[in-house]
């Protein structure tokens, strides 16, 4: 047997295992996508088992880009998925770069940055929404009534009691309302994500060549400048593959979203999905493809971003 010919002979069982896993799945959703199947209806009761005879056509995907939910669902996949990536990555690169120095307890600060990393995303979503993001009982809730309180205070004093008069009652934010619960996902999400972003931008940072920062200071650049000419297009590389990873998971997004508001005005793909998995499973189906199709958009866009910066 060649040289060439083992090492495929032992690849093929695990490809041909991932084939399976992936395409037996797949194919059983563009089935159900093009077939009435529903779990319950008594009107038709021949419609809640997937039989081929159900044939739908393209009605389930009509049904679906019909539906309300489904263009907020996008926009709100999108808006989530962007809002995290853009403020993970600036918030990674600015810790990355300050924690790299040398200073006391440099490892104690390093474990506890990494740590949310590491927290389940359910429980990261019941302590913001109930301990942080509740506007009674939360951290923000005593913050604004401490506030008030304290400009109450101040509006007593002699002098300047009338300028403290002027200013308002401050009133706590409902982050479980429909305009702001995308708000709290958001910055759960990215308190839990960025030390993933720190560790893959800290790590890269410890291969950067410091005899090019020490020429650069000799040359007399300053510090914004040795940032952005080299530290910034030394971290080129690691920020794209944080984008890329980030970006699949947070496209699939369903704890937060059902903790803080239960899909109230905030859904995307995933939980719209969920939604129609409790009846419609044609529905469901379709809106599965959709979402495949949506991610495999983005993941090409992302991949050749990453390209291109490889290649550079």
């Amino acid at each position: 047997m060649s040289d060439r010919k083992l090492p495929r002979l032992l690849q093929t069982p695990a490809v041909l295992l991932l084939l399976v896993w992936m395409l037996v799945p797949l194919g059983m959703t563009l089935y159900f996508s093009f077939i009435r199947y529903v779990l319950n209806n008594l009107r038709k009761p021949e419609w809640t088992t997937p039989n081929i005879s159900n044939w739908r056509g393209f009605g389930n995907y009509e049904f679906v880009l019909n539906s309300k939910s489904f263009i907020l669902a996008i926009q709100n996949s999108l808006l989530i998925v962007c809002s995290i990536l853009f403020l993970t990555v600036i918030l990674g690169i600015m810790i990355a770069v300050l924690i790299n120095k040398t200073f006391p307890g440099q490892g104690i600060v390093r474990v506890l940055l990494i740590s949310p990393f590491f927290v389940m995303p359910a429980v990261n979503a019941v302590l913001w929404i109930n301990m942080i993001l509740d506007p009674v009982l939360g951290l923000q809730g005593i913050a604004v009534s401490g506030i008030n309180e304290t400009l109450i205070s101040l509006r007593s004093m002699p002098v300047l009691g009338g300028f403290f008069s002027l200013w308002p009652q401050f009133e706590p934010i409902s982050f479980r309302a429909t305009q702001t619960s995308a708000i709290a996902v958001i910055m759960m999400v990215t308190w839990q994500w960025t030390p993933f972003a720190v560790l893959i931008l800290m790590t890269s940072l410890q291969s950067e060549d410091q005899q090019q920062k020490e020429a650069a200071i000799l040359d007399g650049a300053s510090a914004w400048s040795q940032f952005r000419f080299l530290t910034l297009p030394h971290l080129g590389r690691p920020i794209a593959i944080v984008v890329m990873i980030q970006a699949i998971f947070h496209l699939s997004l369903y704890a937060e979203i059902e903790i803080v508001s239960r899909g109230n005005g905030n859904k995307n793909l995933p939980y719209l999905i969920g939604e129609f998995a409790n009846n419609n499973i044609g529905a469901a189906s379709a809106t599965g493809i959709f979402a495949v199709i949506l991610a495999n958009i983005v993941a090409i866009f992302l991949l050749r971003m990453i390209g291109r910066t490889l290649m550079e």
